[in-house]
Protein backbone atom coordinates (compact mmCIF):
# COMPACT_ATOMS: atom_id res chain seq x y z
CA UNK A 1 0.00 0.00 0.00
CA UNK A 2 1.73 3.50 -0.78
CA UNK A 3 1.68 6.59 1.41
CA UNK A 4 -1.47 8.23 -0.62
CA UNK A 5 -3.53 5.16 0.54
CA UNK A 6 -2.17 4.35 3.72
CA UNK A 7 -3.30 8.50 4.50
CA UNK A 8 -6.52 8.05 3.33
CA UNK A 9 -7.43 4.33 4.69
CA UNK A 10 -10.03 5.74 7.17
CA UNK A 11 -11.10 7.97 5.09
CA UNK A 12 -14.98 7.07 3.68
CA UNK A 13 -18.55 8.32 2.60
CA UNK A 14 -19.44 9.13 6.03
CA UNK A 15 -17.00 11.85 6.19
CA UNK A 16 -17.26 13.16 2.92
CA UNK A 17 -20.39 13.61 3.05
CA UNK A 18 -19.88 15.68 6.28
CA UNK A 19 -17.79 18.04 4.92
CA UNK A 20 -20.64 18.74 1.74
CA UNK A 21 -23.27 19.30 4.39
CA UNK A 22 -20.90 21.91 6.82
CA UNK A 23 -19.82 23.36 3.63
CA UNK A 24 -23.60 24.16 2.32
CA UNK A 25 -25.12 24.73 6.29
CA UNK A 26 -21.67 26.77 7.54
CA UNK A 27 -22.83 25.77 10.83
CA UNK A 28 -21.48 22.28 12.74
CA UNK A 29 -24.90 22.26 14.59
CA UNK A 30 -26.87 22.66 11.12
CA UNK A 31 -24.79 20.19 9.41
CA UNK A 32 -25.51 18.16 12.46
CA UNK A 33 -29.12 18.28 12.26
CA UNK A 34 -29.33 17.76 8.72
CA UNK A 35 -26.65 14.23 9.45
CA UNK A 36 -29.43 13.17 12.58
CA UNK A 37 -26.75 12.90 14.70
CA UNK A 38 -25.44 14.97 17.65
CA UNK A 39 -23.33 18.39 17.06
CA UNK A 40 -20.64 16.42 19.50
CA UNK A 41 -20.52 13.44 17.52
CA UNK A 42 -19.93 15.54 14.20
CA UNK A 43 -17.16 17.62 15.74
CA UNK A 44 -15.68 14.32 16.76
CA UNK A 45 -15.40 12.60 13.26
CA UNK A 46 -14.23 16.29 11.75
CA UNK A 47 -11.83 15.76 14.25
CA UNK A 48 -10.74 12.62 13.79
CA UNK A 49 -10.32 12.47 10.08
CA UNK A 50 -8.40 15.88 10.59
CA UNK A 51 -6.12 13.90 12.34
CA UNK A 52 -5.61 11.18 10.47
CA UNK A 53 -4.78 13.50 7.37
CA UNK A 54 -2.57 16.01 9.23
CA UNK A 55 -4.58 18.78 7.83
CA UNK A 56 -7.42 21.05 9.13
CA UNK A 57 -10.22 20.93 7.13
CA UNK A 58 -12.74 23.05 8.58
CA UNK A 59 -12.18 25.91 10.29
CA UNK A 60 -14.87 27.20 13.67
CA UNK A 61 -15.34 31.10 14.24
CA UNK A 62 -18.21 33.33 15.69
CA UNK A 63 -20.10 33.31 12.47
CA UNK A 64 -20.24 30.04 11.84
CA UNK A 65 -17.99 27.13 10.27
CA UNK A 66 -16.43 26.90 6.19
CA UNK A 67 -14.16 24.88 5.09
CA UNK A 68 -10.14 25.53 4.52
CA UNK A 69 -8.64 25.41 1.25
CA UNK A 70 -7.67 21.96 2.29
CA UNK A 71 -10.78 21.18 2.99
CA UNK A 72 -12.56 22.33 -0.39
CA UNK A 73 -10.46 20.45 -2.21
CA UNK A 74 -11.28 16.99 -0.49
CA UNK A 75 -14.75 18.37 -0.83
CA UNK A 76 -14.65 19.12 -4.73
CA UNK A 77 -13.59 15.31 -5.05
CA UNK A 78 -15.41 13.67 -2.88
CA UNK A 79 -18.52 15.90 -4.65
CA UNK A 80 -17.33 13.98 -7.56
CA UNK A 81 -17.71 10.52 -5.78
CA UNK A 82 -20.70 11.44 -4.62
CA UNK A 83 -22.14 12.09 -7.83
CA UNK A 84 -20.84 9.18 -9.72
CA UNK A 85 -22.48 6.93 -7.22
CA UNK A 86 -25.64 8.74 -7.32
CA UNK A 87 -25.62 8.15 -11.30
CA UNK A 88 -24.51 4.75 -10.83
CA UNK A 89 -27.51 4.13 -8.31
CA UNK A 90 -30.11 5.14 -10.53
CA UNK A 91 -28.34 2.81 -13.32
CA UNK A 92 -28.53 -0.04 -10.95
CA UNK A 93 -31.68 0.61 -10.38
CA UNK A 94 -32.75 0.39 -14.08
CA UNK A 95 -31.07 -3.06 -14.03
CA UNK A 96 -32.73 -4.36 -11.21
CA UNK A 97 -36.49 -3.29 -12.14
CA UNK A 98 -37.64 -2.44 -15.64
CA UNK A 99 -40.69 -0.57 -14.60
CA UNK A 100 -39.58 1.77 -11.82
CA UNK A 101 -39.72 5.41 -13.13
CA UNK A 102 -36.94 7.74 -14.99
CA UNK A 103 -35.90 10.23 -12.62
CA UNK A 104 -34.87 13.66 -13.62
CA UNK A 105 -33.70 16.20 -11.26
CA UNK A 106 -33.03 19.98 -12.52
CA UNK A 107 -32.57 23.32 -11.10
CA UNK A 108 -33.79 26.76 -12.54
CA UNK A 109 -34.26 30.27 -12.49
CA UNK A 110 -37.35 32.27 -11.10
CA UNK A 111 -37.89 33.44 -15.10
CA UNK A 112 -37.38 29.88 -16.21
CA UNK A 113 -40.52 28.86 -13.72
CA UNK A 114 -42.46 31.63 -14.66
CA UNK A 115 -41.94 31.04 -18.67
CA UNK A 116 -41.50 27.16 -19.18
CA UNK A 117 -42.58 25.35 -15.90
CA UNK A 118 -45.66 24.46 -16.40
CA UNK A 119 -46.15 23.44 -20.07
CA UNK A 120 -43.01 21.45 -19.82
CA UNK A 121 -44.71 19.04 -17.18
CA UNK A 122 -47.41 18.64 -19.33
CA UNK A 123 -45.40 17.85 -22.11
CA UNK A 124 -44.03 15.17 -19.70
CA UNK A 125 -47.15 13.85 -18.99
CA UNK A 126 -48.52 13.91 -22.31
CA UNK A 127 -45.63 11.85 -23.80
CA UNK A 128 -43.67 10.52 -21.16
CA UNK A 129 -45.94 9.89 -17.92
CA UNK A 130 -43.06 7.52 -16.87
CA UNK A 131 -40.54 10.52 -16.15
CA UNK A 132 -40.53 11.63 -12.50
CA UNK A 133 -39.18 15.32 -12.94
CA UNK A 134 -37.97 17.06 -9.59
CA UNK A 135 -37.29 20.86 -9.96
CA UNK A 136 -35.76 23.47 -7.47
CA UNK A 137 -35.78 27.20 -7.93
CA UNK A 138 -32.70 29.83 -7.52
CA UNK A 139 -30.08 30.64 -8.84
CA UNK A 140 -26.78 28.90 -10.12
CA UNK A 141 -24.80 29.86 -7.26
CA UNK A 142 -27.16 28.29 -4.52
CA UNK A 143 -27.88 25.27 -6.85
CA UNK A 144 -24.21 24.80 -7.58
CA UNK A 145 -23.64 22.27 -4.55
CA UNK A 146 -26.27 19.84 -5.36
CA UNK A 147 -25.86 20.21 -9.10
CA UNK A 148 -22.03 18.92 -8.21
CA UNK A 149 -22.95 16.76 -6.11
CA UNK A 150 -25.15 14.95 -8.69
CA UNK A 151 -28.31 15.28 -7.10
CA UNK A 152 -29.31 17.86 -9.86
CA UNK A 153 -28.60 16.50 -13.59
CA UNK A 154 -28.76 20.39 -14.77
CA UNK A 155 -29.75 23.65 -14.74
CA UNK A 156 -31.57 26.44 -17.17
CA UNK A 157 -31.27 30.34 -16.33
CA UNK A 158 -28.47 32.52 -15.59
CA UNK A 159 -24.91 30.79 -16.04
CA UNK A 160 -22.40 31.16 -13.35
CA UNK A 161 -21.38 34.51 -12.09
CA UNK A 162 -17.44 33.30 -11.65
CA UNK A 163 -17.18 32.72 -15.51
CA UNK A 164 -16.29 29.15 -16.57
CA UNK A 165 -16.72 26.41 -14.03
CA UNK A 166 -14.09 23.38 -14.26
CA UNK A 167 -15.82 20.28 -15.04
CA UNK A 168 -19.24 21.90 -16.13
CA UNK A 169 -20.09 23.32 -19.46
CA UNK A 170 -22.96 26.14 -20.45
CA UNK A 171 -24.66 26.41 -23.44
CA UNK A 172 -26.77 29.71 -24.03
CA UNK A 173 -30.62 28.96 -24.99
CA UNK A 174 -31.84 32.86 -25.47
CA UNK A 175 -32.05 35.82 -23.65
CA UNK A 176 -34.89 38.23 -22.81
CA UNK A 177 -34.92 41.91 -22.72
CA UNK A 178 -36.12 43.67 -19.20
CA UNK A 179 -37.48 46.78 -19.10
CA UNK A 180 -38.61 49.42 -16.21
CA UNK A 181 -41.99 49.65 -15.73
CA UNK A 182 -44.82 51.97 -13.75
CA UNK A 183 -48.83 52.22 -13.88
CA UNK A 184 -49.97 53.61 -16.73
CA UNK A 185 -51.39 56.59 -14.56
CA UNK A 186 -47.87 56.56 -12.84
CA UNK A 187 -46.31 59.89 -12.44
CA UNK A 188 -43.29 59.49 -14.32
CA UNK A 189 -45.42 57.99 -17.30
CA UNK A 190 -46.62 61.51 -17.95
CA UNK A 191 -43.05 63.21 -17.80
CA UNK A 192 -41.51 64.05 -21.44
CA UNK A 193 -37.56 63.79 -20.04
CA UNK A 194 -37.37 61.83 -18.19
CA UNK A 195 -33.42 61.58 -16.34
CA UNK A 196 -32.18 58.62 -14.19
CA UNK A 197 -31.93 60.77 -11.09
CA UNK A 198 -35.89 60.72 -11.50
CA UNK A 199 -36.10 56.60 -11.78
CA UNK A 200 -33.19 56.82 -8.44
CA UNK A 201 -35.35 58.69 -6.73
CA UNK A 202 -38.24 56.97 -7.35
CA UNK A 203 -39.95 54.55 -4.50
CA UNK A 204 -38.79 50.75 -5.83
CA UNK A 205 -39.54 47.82 -5.37
CA UNK A 206 -36.92 45.07 -6.64
CA UNK A 207 -35.91 41.21 -5.99
CA UNK A 208 -34.14 40.78 -2.68
CA UNK A 209 -30.35 41.93 -3.04
CA UNK A 210 -27.52 39.11 -3.74
CA UNK A 211 -30.17 37.71 -6.19
CA UNK A 212 -28.79 37.27 -9.92
CA UNK A 213 -31.76 39.54 -11.07
CA UNK A 214 -31.20 42.57 -8.13
CA UNK A 215 -27.02 42.23 -8.83
CA UNK A 216 -28.38 42.64 -12.74
CA UNK A 217 -30.25 45.63 -12.03
CA UNK A 218 -27.84 47.36 -9.84
CA UNK A 219 -25.35 47.19 -12.40
CA UNK A 220 -27.40 48.66 -14.64
CA UNK A 221 -27.96 51.81 -12.59
CA UNK A 222 -23.89 51.42 -12.09
CA UNK A 223 -23.01 51.72 -15.64
CA UNK A 224 -25.26 55.13 -15.92
CA UNK A 225 -22.47 56.28 -13.14
CA UNK A 226 -25.36 56.38 -10.47
CA UNK A 227 -25.84 54.35 -7.13
CA UNK A 228 -28.74 51.91 -7.46
CA UNK A 229 -31.91 52.75 -6.23
CA UNK A 230 -32.63 51.68 -1.92
CA UNK A 231 -35.91 49.52 -2.44
CA UNK A 232 -38.73 50.03 -0.35
CA UNK A 233 -39.35 46.59 -0.77
CA UNK A 234 -37.53 43.52 -1.35
CA UNK A 235 -39.01 40.30 -2.52
CA UNK A 236 -38.21 37.04 -4.11
CA UNK A 237 -37.53 37.15 -7.83
CA UNK A 238 -40.60 37.86 -9.73
CA UNK A 239 -42.94 37.02 -6.73
CA UNK A 240 -46.69 38.07 -7.76
CA UNK A 241 -47.07 40.54 -5.29
CA UNK A 242 -44.58 42.60 -7.71
CA UNK A 243 -46.97 42.92 -10.54
CA UNK A 244 -49.99 43.19 -8.00
CA UNK A 245 -48.04 46.55 -6.33
CA UNK A 246 -47.02 47.90 -9.73
CA UNK A 247 -50.77 47.97 -10.95
CA UNK A 248 -52.26 48.95 -7.33
CA UNK A 249 -49.27 51.45 -6.03
CA UNK A 250 -46.37 54.25 -7.67
CA UNK A 251 -43.95 52.10 -7.06
CA UNK A 252 -41.80 51.16 -10.00
CA UNK A 253 -39.56 48.11 -10.74
CA UNK A 254 -37.54 46.26 -13.29
CA UNK A 255 -39.36 43.29 -15.05
CA UNK A 256 -38.44 40.67 -18.10
CA UNK A 257 -40.83 42.56 -20.73
CA UNK A 258 -42.25 39.16 -21.63
CA UNK A 259 -43.81 39.07 -18.37
CA UNK A 260 -45.09 41.78 -18.39
CA UNK A 261 -45.93 42.21 -21.99
CA UNK A 262 -49.62 41.69 -21.74
CA UNK A 263 -50.62 44.24 -19.30
CA UNK A 264 -47.89 46.71 -21.79
CA UNK A 265 -49.80 45.87 -24.80
CA UNK A 266 -53.36 46.39 -22.85
CA UNK A 267 -52.22 49.91 -21.73
CA UNK A 268 -52.28 48.53 -17.84
CA UNK A 269 -48.39 49.37 -17.78
CA UNK A 270 -46.15 51.86 -19.12
CA UNK A 271 -42.26 51.28 -20.48
CA UNK A 272 -39.34 54.25 -19.16
CA UNK A 273 -37.11 54.51 -20.73
CA UNK A 274 -33.75 53.64 -19.64
CA UNK A 275 -31.23 51.02 -20.27
CA UNK A 276 -31.40 48.97 -23.42
CA UNK A 277 -28.50 46.96 -22.03
CA UNK A 278 -30.60 45.03 -19.21
CA UNK A 279 -31.24 41.32 -20.86
CA UNK A 280 -31.24 37.59 -19.10
CA UNK A 281 -29.45 35.22 -20.94
CA UNK A 282 -30.95 31.62 -20.62
CA UNK A 283 -28.11 28.68 -20.43
CA UNK A 284 -28.33 25.62 -20.03
CA UNK A 285 -25.39 24.67 -17.28
CA UNK A 286 -24.41 20.92 -16.50
CA UNK A 287 -21.88 18.56 -15.03
CA UNK A 288 -19.78 17.01 -17.90
CA UNK A 289 -21.23 13.13 -17.50
CA UNK A 290 -20.18 10.42 -20.17
CA UNK A 291 -23.17 8.23 -20.11
CA UNK A 292 -26.54 10.73 -20.03
CA UNK A 293 -29.45 9.30 -19.87
CA UNK A 294 -32.29 8.99 -22.51
CA UNK A 295 -34.88 10.97 -20.10
CA UNK A 296 -32.75 13.68 -18.75
CA UNK A 297 -31.48 14.44 -23.07
CA UNK A 298 -35.32 14.39 -23.65
CA UNK A 299 -36.19 16.67 -21.12
CA UNK A 300 -33.58 18.88 -21.98
CA UNK A 301 -34.44 18.90 -25.66
CA UNK A 302 -37.91 20.04 -24.81
CA UNK A 303 -36.35 22.68 -22.29
CA UNK A 304 -34.84 23.75 -25.68
CA UNK A 305 -37.87 23.40 -27.96
CA UNK A 306 -39.74 25.69 -25.53
CA UNK A 307 -37.65 28.09 -25.05
CA UNK A 308 -37.11 28.61 -28.45
CA UNK A 309 -41.25 29.32 -28.63
CA UNK A 310 -40.57 31.74 -26.30
CA UNK A 311 -37.88 33.81 -27.76
CA UNK A 312 -40.28 34.06 -31.10
CA UNK A 313 -39.26 30.90 -32.92
CA UNK A 314 -36.65 29.80 -35.13
CA UNK A 315 -35.33 26.72 -36.65
CA UNK A 316 -34.48 23.44 -34.48
CA UNK A 317 -31.53 22.87 -32.70
CA UNK A 318 -30.41 19.86 -34.77
CA UNK A 319 -30.99 16.27 -33.04
CA UNK A 320 -33.62 18.14 -30.90
CA UNK A 321 -36.83 17.32 -33.19
CA UNK A 322 -35.58 13.91 -34.23
CA UNK A 323 -34.63 13.28 -30.05
CA UNK A 324 -38.12 14.10 -29.28
CA UNK A 325 -40.41 11.76 -31.65
CA UNK A 326 -37.79 8.95 -30.75
CA UNK A 327 -38.17 9.42 -27.33
CA UNK A 328 -41.72 9.88 -27.03
CA UNK A 329 -42.43 7.15 -28.76
CA UNK A 330 -40.74 5.50 -25.58
CA UNK A 331 -42.35 4.39 -22.94
CA UNK A 332 -39.96 3.09 -19.65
Amino acid sequence: MDDTRQLLRHLDLKHLRQLTEVAEKGSIRAAAESLAITQPALSRSIRAIENELGVKLVERGPRGAELTPAGNRLLSYGRIIDANLTLAEKELRGFRDRSLTEQVSFGMSWLTEALIAAELIERVLRDRPGIRLTTLVGDYESLAPKLMSGRLDFFVGPPPIQGRVVGVSTQLLTEFPAVVVVRAKHPLAQRPDLAVADLVAAQWILPAAGTVPRITYDNSFLRHGVAPPDPMFEVQPLSPVIRQLILESDLVTILPLIVVQREVSAGELRVLPFDDQIAFPIHLTQRQVAYPSPARDYVIGEIKDLFRRRAGGGPPVAGDAQQRRAGSGRRP
